[in-house]
């Protein structure tokens, strides 16, 4: 029997989601309860952010004009195609733009959000992923999967 309490006691102690009934120790019953409804896979969740708070931010480090070859940045003709603006809730391209609306990742050298885009009379989803290294942006985008890399603009 005290076998039975020892098992019971360690099951108890790591898994939030068992219920014992104690009632009779000699007929000791190990429940498994329902999942708990408030488990979440969100990323501003896990991260301690709630809906409440959880912002539609791009971070500052990723914002800013990045181009793709030098004259992206300096054209003045607005021909610059390999142009990529980016404030804290959207993308520019030289014929779209991107808003942000959610968030995947945040994190200080990575962020992936999903954006609604509008261009040339179109409006799609698409996943974005942005990494920095050094002072280059990498931006990965799907369907069909794609990288590009940009300098920061000066």
């Amino acid at each position: 029997m005290a076998a039975l309490l020892t098992l019971a006691a360690c099951q108890q102690g790591n898994d939030d989601n068992i219920a014992i009934d104690e009632s009779n120790t000699a007929n000791a019953q190990i429940e498994t309860l329902p999942p708990d409804e408030t488990m979440t896979n969100d990323v501003n969740v896990m991260n301690g952010n709630t809906a409440e708070t959880a912002a539609l931010v791009i971070p500052a480090a990723f914002r800013g004009r990045w181009g793709m070859v030098p004259d992206d940045c300096t054209s003045t003709r607005g021909d610059a195609k390999g142009l990529v603006t980016i404030d804290p809730t959207s993308i520019k391209f030289f014929e779209s733009r991107g808003t942000l609306t959610k968030v995947m990742l945040d994190a200080p050298e990575n962020f992936t959000g999903t954006f609604a885009f509008t261009g040339e009379g179109q409006s799609w989803t698409k996943y974005q992923a942005l990494s920095l290294d050094d002072d280059r942006l990498i931006r990965t985008e799907s369907s069909p999967m794609a990288s590009f890399t940009y300098a920061r603009c000066r």
